[in-house]
C-alpha cells in the first residue's frame, strides 16, 4: 500500500533515500502531514478517511511539514501548521502557529488553537519557521516553532485548548513528565544554553552552562534526555544523557554513537543503530547493555 504522494514530496534524494517523513503511525492508521493539511489514512484499506486543515493560509512547502504526534493514551492526534494572517489597513500580514487536534482513526476535528508569532521574526529571518509537536505532559501538549534566529515554545491545555504558557527563545525538542527540555538560542547569536521548563507552567527549573553552539536535544524515553554539542574553550565534543528534572548528567553516551539516533523502544531500552552497528542502552541509567557489530548488526 502506498502513502499519499505528499508523504515523500521533496524528501527523496538522488540515491532514493527518504528522510524525515512527516508521518505518524498508530494502530491501523497513518497520519500524513503536509504544508497545508493532515490526512488520516486507514491502513487496512489504503483509503484517506479524513483531511484536517488549518483555518488560515498555510506557509511553506510540503517537505517543511513535521510529523503529527499521537498522545500516549491514543485519544488525540496533534499537528502543527505555520500560517499567514492577512493584514488589515496599515497593519502588515503576520504569521501564526496553528495547532490542530483531531480524533484518531476517524480524523474528526477536535479543536484548533492559534499562537501568534512575533512580527519581529520576519524582520530577522525570511525563512518559513519550522514547527513541531514535541510531547504531552502535565495536561498540556508542548509545541515549539523556530527559525535560525528565533524560537518559541508553548504549552496548550488539552482540556480547555487555551495557551497556558509561552517561553521566548526556547527551541524545545524533548518532553517528559518532569520537564520540557530545549535550547535557549540567546537571540540567535549564541552561545547555546540548555534549559528545563516545567511542562505545566513553563517556569524555568534549571539552566546549564553556555555551550559554543550547534547544540541538539533529543528525546531519550521517559527518564532521560539526550544532549549533543560542543563545550569549553577548545570546543570539546560532548554527547550526554541528562536527568530532565534537574539537568544533571546521568551518563555519557558511549563513544562511537555520536552520529546515531537512539530511539526509545517504548519499554526499557534506547536502541542505537546504523548499517554496521547496533547498541542497546538502559533507558534509566544510560549504561550499555549489549552491542552487535558488522555482520552481527
Amino acid at each position: 500500500m502506498a502513502l499519499p504522494p505528499e508523504a515523500t514530496a521533496g524528501r527523496t534524494n538522488l540515491l532514493g533515500d527518504v528522510r524525515d517523513l512527516a508521518v505518524a503511525l498508530h494502530r491501523t492508521s497513518a497520519y500524513v502531514a503536509s504544508a497545508g493539511r493532515m490526512q488520516t489514512l486507514d491502513l487496512t484499506t489504503g483509503k484517506v478517511v479524513a483531511v484536517a486543515r488549518p483555518r488560515a493560509e498555510a506557509l511553506g512547502e510540503d517537505d517543511d511539514a513535521t510529523a503529527p504526534l499521537v498522545s500516549a493514551d491514543g485519544s488525540l492526534v496533534v499537528t502543527p501548521f505555520v500560517t499567514r494572517q492577512p493584514g488589515a489597513g496599515t497593519q502588515a500580514p503576520s504569521m501564526e502557529l496553528e495547532v490542530v487536534a483531531t480524533m484518531p482513526e476517524t480524523g474528526k476535528a477536535a479543536w484548533s488553537t492559534p499562537i501568534k508569532i512575533p512580527r519581529a521574526w520576519a524582520q530577522r529571518d525570511s525563512s518559513t519557521p519550522e514547527a513541531h509537536v514535541v510531547g504531552f505532559a502535565r495536561g498540556n501538549v508542548i509545541v515549539t516553532v523556530y527559525t535560525g534566529y528565533n524560537a518559541m515554545t508553548a504549552g496548550i491545555d488539552i482540556a480547555t485548548h487555551q495557551v497556558r504558557w509561552t517561553a521566548q527563545n526556547i527551541r524545545t525538542r524533548a518532553v517528559t513528565a518532569e520537564a520540557a527540555v530545549g535550547v535557549d538560542i540567546l537571540d540567535g547569536f549564541g552561545p547555546d544554553q540548555l534549559a528545563g521548563l516545567d511542562p505545566a507552567t513553563g517556569k524555568e527549573k534549571w539552566r546549564t552552562e553556555k555551550y559554543i553552539g550547534d547544540t541538539t536535544v533529543e528525546s531519550a524515553g521517559p527518564s532521560l534526555v539526550r544532549v549533543r554539542g560542543y563545550a569549553g574553550d577548545e570546543g570539546t565534543r560532548f554527547d550526554r544523557l541528562l536527568k530532565p528534572g534537574t539537568g544533571k548528567v546521568q551518563a555519557d553516551v558511549p563513544k562511537g554513537l555520536d552520529s546515531l539516533s537512539c530511539p526509545f523502544d517504548q519499554a526499557k531500552t534506547l536502541v542505537c543503530t546504523s548499517q554496521s552497528l547496533l547498541v542497546a542502552l538502559d533507558s534509566t541509567s544510560g549504561k550499555e547493555l549489549w552491542r552487535l557489530e558488522d555482520g552481527g548488526a
